[in-house]
């Protein structure tokens, strides 16, 4: 009798076991697959983007004071690093960067990230542990990237960027999600620092079409270079009929100044408000350019009491730039009135075809 109610109570304990099994939910086998990872409405109607990253940190290591001698090497202020987040935010229909004095964002690079995200897809799913998001770098408090897509303040969504199970992929969730799954977006593709964000071409409407260009604030030394156009087959001729004699302006360098200051990029925004350590008020150049319709736009380029970089303001901007010594070195070089000008006969340009 006893083996007969043993016998009874293992049937009924492993009847329980499989209606248990039958009725757990598995998120492995109910998730379908080759889905949006995000929900479209989500990016579509995201207007505030913020994008957080992990800074890696070694075992035991601590966080030191900057020396002196880091101090005369310091970056411009504003240059964030990676292990810092950035906040991306649509406002009067423009993207632009918050921590930058509202300085416009890359709109290219915020499309593309956008359209980027909507395109995810949820393949296969890998795990749903809890010991696996942290394996994969998927969880709240550790990851490579947490991009939050926000709209009037409230979230939309959130997606996590961790470890890379393969070429071009990376292991990933959201924060609806409790699945990790493999998607074709890498975390160095979604930078977490301000620069990498801003519209560093900010300045090319200034140089673009120059028809005149004034070099120097002292009108005793100051160059004016009236551009002479582009006739078919020659190169474009700058002249100042100020010069006496057979002084004249080397065209050659005046056209690489020209070209330098089209090319020019902005390297981070360091405030609407000038600082005297600055020194803007002590310029090593300064320059005044006007397009065919004698727009002109001022341009203020000094170097600072420390750090290695200079500071740029233009009259067609609210902003002070920070820009890399190479290239405000560039600028200055060519900039020089010796480079500028020279004595002797103008020789006559060649035509393309000879």
């Amino acid at each position: 009798m006893r083996a007969v109610s043993l016998l009874s109570t293992v049937l009924a304990l492993q009847l329980g076991l499989a209606a248990l099994l039958a009725t757990r939910h598995d998120p492995l086998a109910q998730a379908r697959i080759d889905t949006p990872l995000l929900p479209a409405d989500a990016v579509q109607r995201t207007d505030q983007i913020i994008i957080e990253a992990k800074e890696a940190k070694a075992p035991g290591s601590t966080a030191t004071a900057p020396t002196a001698s880091t101090a005369a090497d310091a970056t411009p202020p504003g240059n964030s690093s990676e292990g810092a987040s950035v906040e991306i935010l649509k406002k009067d229909g423009q993207w632009v960067l918050p921590s930058q004095f509202d300085a416009p964002a890359d709109a290219n690079r915020v499309r593309t990230l956008l359209d980027r995200l909507a395109a995810l897809k949820r393949g296969l799913p890998i795990a749903t542990s809890e010991a696996s998001l942290r394996r994969f770098k998927v969880t709240d408090s550790d990851f490579e990237r947490r991009l939050q897509l926000k709209a009037g303040g409230a979230g939309l969504d959130t997606i996590y960027l961790g470890t890379s199970p393969g070429l071009r992929k990376t292991d990933a969730r959201t924060g609806a999600d409790h699945a990790v799954y493999a998607v074709d977006l890498l975390p160095y593709e979604v930078p977490s620092d301000a620069k990498s964000w801003l519209d560093s071409d900010l300045l090319r409407d200034d140089a673009n079409g120059l028809a005149e260009l004034d070099v120097g604030e002292d009108s005793s030394n100051r160059l004016r270079l009236l551009k002479q156009g582009d006739t078919a087959g020659h190169a474009a001729t700058w002249t100042d009929p100020a010069l006496p004699g057979s002084v004249h302006v080397d065209s050659a360098h005046a056209q690489t100044l020209v070209t330098q200051l089209a090319q020019l990029q902005v390297d981070t925004v360091l405030g609407t408000e000038v600082r005297p350590e600055w020194q803007q008020d002590r310029p090593v150049l300064s320059l005044e350019l006007k397009d065919g319709k004698s727009k002109a736009v001022n341009w203020i380029l000094s170097k600072p009491s420390s750090g290695d970089y200079y500071v740029l303001k233009s009259s067609a901007h609210p902003w002070f730039f920070a820009v890399t010594s190479p290239q405000a070195k560039a600028i200055i070089d060519a900039g020089a009135r010796d480079q500028l000008i020279a004595a002797g006969k103008v020789e006559a340009k060649p035509t393309a075809k000879s």
